[in-house]
């Protein structure tokens, strides 16, 4: 699938996801007065529908609530979706000004830009890091706020037909007005990506992908050729190095890092100190440099514990070294000798 990033020549401003058009026309049909049969008998019942949030609607009722949640998640957001100056969007996740974009809108940490609100008021800004990976960024803006922001959501578990709005200023969209607003579903995620198919054209670069709770699950980064498929930055990605991008780092977040102890198994048929399975974990190598040469762990020294996790042997280790964070202290139970000693051991990192 060829693809492109959103930031070229706008496409026309009208497009309308399919399934956006197929509910409206079912909307028309029922509204007419030569409505009857399931439809009106609907209109009938005194408890009020609920809108479907990963489903089509099955009724009128349906149909109307979840035209009603759309307004409702649009009025709750827009206030918080920016045009950023040099084209492209951005969405104001916190009080204090952190405004999320991509990083080709970004470019470059450092820079002075200036965002503009739905009302047609323009602040100025500076960009912070980018992972070009990834292709997210993050921006904050000058002065104390408060400024409208939106809550972040969670992008890991979103199921396939869930439905979302798109917000952004495309480059023909006039700036200081609210956003333009298209209407789709999620057709597939994958770490890297969200996939739908609300229409996004060039300047969306930037702007919000929001499920019907007004929850930000996504940045909108580029789109196919035929403008069926939509491409947006999960936005679990912007959780997973929100500390690197505020600090302003230019990194690829798709290089994996992980924690590292640098210890390498021993002689497995060394005899004496077996646990009460019958096994034992000597260490055989300790890495020059690493976490475990620092904390004092030598060759020979057999691992007991590591954390509160019982080791039976060396297999044990790397998953539960993996589960933390470089820079986590963590404390080893080793046996030296006839001595037990538990050690602090600040965890290092590689690429995983």
């Amino acid at each position: 699938m060829a693809e492109r990033w959103i930031d070229g020549p706008a496409r026309p401003s009208c497009r309308i996801s399919r399934h956006a058009l197929l509910w409206l026309a079912i909307l028309i049909t029922c509204g007419s007065t030569s409505a009857t049969g399931l439809f009106a008998a609907e209109t009938e019942q005194a408890a009020p529908a609920k809108a479907p949030l990963d489903n089509p609607p099955k009724n009128a009722a349906e149909l109307k609530a979840l035209e009603e949640l759309i307004h409702a998640t649009v009025d709750r957001v827009s206030p918080a979706v920016v045009a950023v100056s040099g084209g492209g969007s951005g969405v104001v996740v916190s009080k204090d000004g952190y405004v999320l974009t991509v990083a080709h809108v970004g470019m470059r940490a450092g820079r002075t830009i200036s965002v503009t609100f739905a009302d047609g008021k323009r602040v100025a800004g500076k960009t912070l890091g980018n992972d070009r990976g990834m292709d997210a960024g993050m921006i904050k803006l000058s002065g104390k706020g408060p400024w409208p922001c939106v809550e972040l959501g969670r992008s890991d578990d979103l199921k396939a037909g869930l439905w979302c709005v798109t917000l952004g200023y495309p480059v023909s969209f006039e700036h200081g007005k609210p956003a333009a607003v298209r209407i789709g579903r999620v057709l597939r995620t994958r770490t890297s990506t969200i996939f739908t198919d609300g229409a996004i054209m060039g300047g969306d670069s930037g702007g919000g992908l929001f499920d019907l709770q007004g929850k930000l699950i996504g940045i909108g980064t580029r789109c196919d050729d035929t403008v069926k498929t939509n491409l947006y930055v999960p936005i679990d990605r912007f959780h997973d190095h929100w500390d690197r991008l505020a600090k302003g780092e230019d990194f690829d977040g798709r290089v994996r890092v992980v924690a590292f102890l640098g210890v390498g198994p021993g002689d497995k048929d060394a005899a004496g100190d077996e646990n009460e399975t019958g096994k034992v974990f000597r260490i055989g190598d300790v890495i020059a440099g690493s976490a475990a040469e620092k904390a004092g762990i030598k060759a020979g020294d057999v691992m007991l514990k590591f954390a509160d996790s019982e080791l039976d042997e060396y297999t044990d280790l790397p998953p539960l070294v993996e589960k933390r964070k470089p820079g986590e202290k963590i404390e080893i139970e080793i046996r030296r000798g006839e001595e037990t000693l538990k050690i602090k051991a600040t965890l290092g990192k590689r690429n995983g």
